[in-house]
């Protein structure tokens, strides 16, 4: 029998997912790294051969946040919870008042934002002055899903090996997509937390290894990769009422549609969507054909409005729905004739592998990740062609059986991704680094 690993995990993104107060938590903070993050957690517990335990170790913000969450959502978990850095109890409700007037303040007047600054600072400064509290235990495994490794030579704790998932390097690579700070903390504080000999990684793509060995120099075989998975959430949904009611709710119009999903950011290029939909539709005649943009707002987005406002006589054919809980998506995704994700850059690209696991023909860019969750089973362009996207989305539109046919590759491809398998080549990572 094997022996029982023991794994603390930083999971400071998970307390980032939370609101406190009487709002409870917000959904639309609950994507891409968070979503991977607690599905990957949810199967490890599912296994008798790890024995996992939570803390935060960022900032005071993110550890009262992230034992919120674990108090409030994961109630098998709270009692594995360790407060790492700090003993806070003595001042928690205050620290608690200050978090929930940043996070419940959305108001943008300039005041309000210097407002939230300022308690961000004071927050960031009690961190620097708190002393780290000392834990009387041993593990086999650190594991961080995204901030930097710690120094553990400040805290009573033993640590075998240390290990860190790296989603992609775009803050780095394209840093026209990002502030300059994400990219300072790539460069300044990420990066440099890993000993890239001694230190392992896990990336969530072959793409994004490629990318962090070149990067960093780190040798290959401390470098691991793990697929993500789609949730058994998302699936085929067969009943039209039940797709008609979401369609309804989120005022898509009678008619076919075409479907993206993303954050409104550059990065994921639907401005070049939009255009290349514009296009299609002044050479065709589809008059019953709509353009669905679902998701929230990111950062320099207002080129995405603006280019959807160049047609005055087609912008009503571009339909932005707003972020759309997970429980709706399945009839958002299963309702759309096939889903396009011209993204120019991505570390895994998880919408793609959600709409194939709903049966959705799809088109995506063939950069980075993408090739890898596709595959076959899917319609790859040149993110910045536009004859190519054109020539894609018209061939759907005019061909059913075509559809039909990606249709039922979709569905077979996306059996190669899971929680599960993803989960189980974790743990295997886990075994095979304490044998070394």
């Amino acid at each position: 029998m094997n022996k029982v690993i023991t794994v603390l995990y930083e999971i400071s993104n998970l307390g980032l997912g939370a609101n406190l107060g009487s709002r409870g938590f917000d959904p639309k903070t609950r994507t891409g790294i968070f979503r991977a993050i607690e599905n990957i957690l949810e199967e490890i517990q599912n296994s008798s051969s790890v024995e996992s335990w939570f803390t935060s170790c960022v900032n005071l913000n993110e550890a009262i946040l992230t034992k919120h969450y674990l108090n409030q959502e994961k109630i098998k978990w709270s009692s594995r919870n360790i407060d790492l850095l700090y003993n806070f109890l003595l001042f928690k409700n205050a620290y608690i008042n200050i978090i929930n007037s940043i996070h419940n303040n959305k108001s943008r007047t300039l005041l309000n934002r210097g407002k939230r600054k300022i308690q961000s600072k004071f927050l960031d400064c009690l961190t620097y002055l708190t002393i780290p509290k000392k834990i009387g235990k041993d593990f086999d495994i650190y594991h961080s899903f995204f901030f930097p490794l710690p120094n553990f030579s400040k805290y009573k704790i033993t640590v075998k090996q240390r290990i860190i998932t790296i989603y992609d390097l775009i803050p780095v690579l394209m840093p026209q997509f990002f502030t300059e700070g994400m990219q300072d903390f790539f460069l300044k504080e990420l990066i440099p937390s890993i000993e890239i000999y001694k230190d392992w990684v896990i990336c969530i793509s072959h793409s994004t290894k490629k990318d962090f060995c070149k990067l960093t120099g780190m040798p290959e075989e401390r470098v691991f990769v793990t697929h993500l998975g789609a949730s058994n959430n998302f699936y085929k949904e067969s009943n039209t009422d039940k797709i008609q009611a979401n369609l309804d709710k989120y005022k898509i119009p009678q008619g076919r549609y075409i479907l993206g999903l993303s954050t409104l950011e550059p990065r994921k290029n639907t401005a070049h969507l939009i255009r290349c939909f514009f296009k299609i539709l002044l050479e065709n005649r589809y008059d019953d054909v709509y353009l669905v943009l679902a998701g929230s707002k990111g950062w320099l987005y207002e080129e995405i409005f603006q280019t959807a406002d160049t047609h005055s006589n087609l912008k009503d054919k571009v339909i932005f729905t707003g972020f759309i809980d997970d429980k709706d998506l399945s009839s958002i995704y299963s309702g759309a004739i096939f889903f396009v994700y011209p993204s120019l850059y991505e570390g895994f690209g998880l919408p793609p592998l959600e709409a194939m696991q709903c049966g959705l023909p799809v088109i995506t860019s063939n950069n980075s990740s993408l090739p890898e969750v596709v595959g076959n089973a899917g319609i790859m362009v040149d993110a910045t062609d536009e004859s190519q996207l054109c020539q894609a989305m018209t061939k759907l539109l005019n061909n059913p059986n075509l559809c039909q046919q990606l249709s039922k590759q979709a569905l077979q491809h996306s059996q190669n991704f899971s929680w599960e398998k993803c989960a189980a080549e974790t743990i295997a990572i886990y075994q095979h680094i304490l044998e070394k």
